[in-house]
């Protein structure tokens, strides 16, 4: 009863640590962008007609999101399948932050090979995940400017964490900063 107690004291004293972690240390992938934070556009960038997003990758304009490093998206509200929409210079101040994930489970065919009344095979599909932040965006000068989503690795459940700030940052590059009240 002792040694459970005591485990139970520790169990709660490390989560208490990883709290603590969380809200004060921006390093953390689980540090919020807090609400008041600036998204400053340096550039206009261009939305492809029959989209309402431009992607960030690697601190440039990216025709997609990239899998395996942090990604942003700065999006729209209107969508225009007959032309390009700029999204000019500016400043958008963040209003709501929100954690995001999706997941994608694939099931493989499994391979039953009979053994002595026995078999091998069954649930052979796999898990992949991402996480991150949508910043609500607001701006006086570009009401149609939603959001900007930034999103960490894709990868299995155990390996997938949100981007700190530090990679929204790097995913921004000179194209956009990131600033903090």
């Amino acid at each position: 009863m002792f040694k459970t107690l005591i485990a139970i004291g520790l169990a709660a004293g490390l989560i208490g640590c990883a709290l603590v972690d969380v809200k004060e240390d921006p390093a953390s992938p689980y540090y919020l962008v807090p609400e008041g934070s600036v998204i400053e556009l340096h550039q206009p960038v261009a939305i492809p007609p029959g989209t309402t997003r431009v992607w960030f990758v690697r601190g440039r304009v990216a025709p997609g999101r990239d899998w395996y490093n942090t990604s942003c998206n700065l999006e729209i509200n209107t969508l225009d399948r007959n032309r390009v929409q700029t999204v000019e210079a500016g400043r958008f101040v963040v209003r709501r932050v929100q954690r995001t994930s999706a997941s994608v489970a694939q099931s493989q065919p499994s391979v039953e090979v009979a053994m002595l009344g026995g078999g091998i095979g069954g649930d052979s599909g796999y898990n992949r995940t991402w996480q991150g932040y949508h910043l609500w965006l607001a701006s006086e000068n570009q009401p149609d400017v939603r959001r900007l989503t930034c999103a960490g690795i894709y990868g299995e459940p155990r390996d997938a964490k949100p981007p700190s700030i530090n990679e929204m940052r790097a995913a921004l590059g000179t194209v956009a900063s990131l600033r903090l009240p």
